[in-house]
């Protein structure tokens, strides 16, 4: 994650706007960034650097919670607005 800024595949766009308030690592190595406006975004860990691969706009509120399966295939998040979302 330090080389995200400086690496080849980094653009702008793929900023979060607001402020990053979890992120979790699952172990098939996909990396995931919630901010406190409800946006999700889902990231790939690749042999050098990260890239990135879908947004979502997973809540209407800040996150309350973020959780991944064991085996990494689901991913859960929780908000303030009350809403539990379910990711595959």
């Amino acid at each position: 994650l330090a080389r995200l800024p400086s690496a080849e595949m980094y653009e702008r766009s793929y900023m979060h706007r607001d402020w990053v308030t979890h992120v979790l690592v699952t172990r098939t190595d996909f990396v995931a960034t919630a901010s406190r406006d409800g946006q999700l975004k889902f990231w790939k860990k690749m042999p050098r650097g990260i890239e990135f691969v879908k947004h979502f706009r997973a809540h209407m509120k800040p996150f309350a919670g973020l959780a991944a399966s064991p085996d990494g295939s689901l991913l859960a998040s929780t908000s303030a607005d009350r809403g539990l979302k379910v990711f595959d």
